[in-house]
């Protein structure tokens, strides 16, 4: 009967149900910020190290969800003890760090050996399964929109192999760098698979990864990169340094500003000065002026609307509004702040109240409603009119916010400048009626996608066709979509064309239903031509 008890609870724990703390180790007393720290051996992922606060439930409540940062390790080993300090540092300031490797006491107590580039994949499915799982440590105290994924040497080429995973937010690459070279699964064609902001580090010319890695940045042209170059650290970096040296100083910094939106931080990368940094030597490319966009809060009634306003300097000729899709968030409009600057636009991304489990104005999806949706942004638009009666007004959507805005374009004719349709969802209602063909068929609760919809998002759309409202508005329309979308039909957008006047239509070979890096910087190519006529 023991055995048999001691095999259910072993098939428990490899199920993936519950998870079990087996070992942890404090370094560097826990760090020196907000929350001490802790290292983690997890039952379920004893191939791995999990940095992180030693009170999670402390850490969510103080400042929300925690970020995630995958790290790869030097020599690609399996083994991340030479990094414990540094990334105990990261963790003690609300980031919880997945390593690669076995924990380990002392460097002595076992032999290292090499790992796989996937396993930074392996350890992110893991820890975003956690996250979902009840009883598990992790259980919805992940913010699941902010990774990013760091390495050091072999660990940076480790990362630069999984640059295309499109759940990264920001890569960091650790004296490291791929030139011309080949490794670990990663080479000079990797960087264009990069679709985030990009953080070099180097240790000067001693360091054996500093030419590759200036020749990355040299190369990097289509996302914001910086090089953080610091002559003093050689390849060694500070990694084993008392909490990390400055490498995580800097590294917290650049992960603030980029997955919590601390901008104050934008200044020692974009600034020329890197204050606080002596003896470094940073410089960037690409970025837009990060201090130029500032929260704003616009009301709708007793709705209240998250976003964020990007104001280019000086004089700009208006402002475009950017609706994301399904379960999107302002996070995926700020894909168009530097190209709105380059064209001298504002730019205002926000997130649709009940539009998107991660919504920041209401995460209540069972709330969602597409006629709603169309109220909040009238409301943003005549905000906007408001402020400036002259200044031209360009609606951008992408899916489900390509049908908001399309809508909302017909409603508010006179007041829109241009309208921009990125694999527009015109073909919602169609879809959903297919679906549900009698108002009787609607359950209460629909799950799409993880997503939980409720009854009257259907009821409202069950009578709706887009095709008859759209063409109301008679401004310069561009429709963007790719030859490969699966989700949206193509035969929809080219309604919409011969329903607009004098819209164009864009066609990208290959692309499905979002864009890849090089696809979208084709869309913000047709946007320039677009705006040029």
């Amino acid at each position: 009967m023991k055995k048999l008890i001691l095999a259910a609870l072993a098939a428990l724990i490899g199920s993936g149900l519950q998870a079990e703390t087996i070992k942890t180790k404090k370094i560097d007393d826990g760090g020196t910020g907000m929350f001490k720290a802790i290292a983690v051996k997890d039952s379920e992922a004893p191939d791995f190290v999990i940095y992180r606060p030693q009170d999670l439930m402390l850490a969510h409540a103080r400042q929300g969800e925690l970020p995630v940062l995958m790290w790869g390790n030097g020599a690609c080993l399996d083994s991340s003890i030479d990094y414990e300090r540094f990334l105990t540092e990261i963790a003690s300031h609300g980031y919880i760090v997945m390593a690669i490797g076995e924990m380990q006491e002392t460097r002595e107590d076992r032999k290292t050996g090499h790992s796989e580039s996937s396993e930074l994949k392996k350890g992110l499915d893991w820890l975003l399964k956690q996250n979902s799982t009840k009883g598990s440590d992790f259980y919805n105290n992940i913010d699941t929109l902010k990774i990013a994924a760091a390495g050091h040497s072999c660990g940076g080429a480790q990362v630069l192999a999984n640059a295309a995973d499109p759940r990264l937010k920001t890569c960091l690459i650790m004296n490291a760098g791929m030139g011309d070279m080949e490794m670990a699964g990663a080479s000079r064609e990797s960087l264009p698979k990069v679709h985030t902001p990009i953080l070099y580090v180097t240790g000067g010319p001693d360091d054996v990864a500093y030419h590759n890695a200036r020749m990355d940045f040299e190369r990097l042209s289509h996302v914001p990169v910086a090089l953080a170059d610091h002559p003093a650290s050689g390849h060694g970096g500070t990694y084993g340094q008392q909490y990390g040296g400055d490498y995580a100083r800097l590294v917290v910094d650049w992960l603030d500003w980029q997955l919590k939106g601390n901008n104050d931080n934008a200044e020692t990368f974009l600034g020329g000065e890197a204050k606080g940094y002596d003896g470094w030597n940073i410089t960037s490319k690409n970025f837009v002026d990060f201090q130029s966009f500032k929260p704003l809060w616009i009301m709708n009634g007793d709705r209240q609307i998250y976003g964020e306003l990007f104001t280019p300097q000086g004089d700009s000729k208006g402002v475009a509004i950017v609706s994301h899709g399904f379960n999107g968030t302002h996070h995926f409009g700020r894909n168009y702040f530097d190209l709105m600057q380059k064209l001298g636009y504002k730019c205002y991304v926000f997130d649709f109240p009940c539009g998107s489990v991660k919504s920041r104005s209401d995460n209540n999806t069972l709330n969602m409603s597409i006629l709603d949706e169309q109220s909040d942004l009238r409301a943003i638009v005549n905000y906007f009119k408001q402020q400036d009666p002259n200044q031209e007004i360009v609606l951008i959507g992408e899916s489900q916010g390509g049908l908001i805005s399309a809508l909302t374009a017909a409603q508010m004719k006179d007041d829109i400048s241009k309208l921009i349709l990125v694999f527009p969802a015109l073909c919602i209602p169609d879809n959903w009626r297919a679906r549900y063909p009698n108002l009787s068929d609607i359950p209460e609760v629909t799950d799409l996608w993880g997503v939980k919809l409720g009854k009257h998002f259907f009821e409202e759309i069950h009578d709706m066709k887009p095709l008859e409202i759209i063409g109301k508005y008679r401004g310069p329309v561009l429709i963007v979509q790719g030859d490969q979308d699966r989700i949206v039909s193509m035969e929809d957008s080219k309604k919409a064309q011969q329903l607009y006047d004098g819209a164009r239509l864009h066609v990208i070979p290959g692309a499905g239903h979002g864009f890849n890096p090089k696809e979208r910087n084709e869309l913000k190519e047709q946007i320039s031509l677009f705006f040029e006529k």
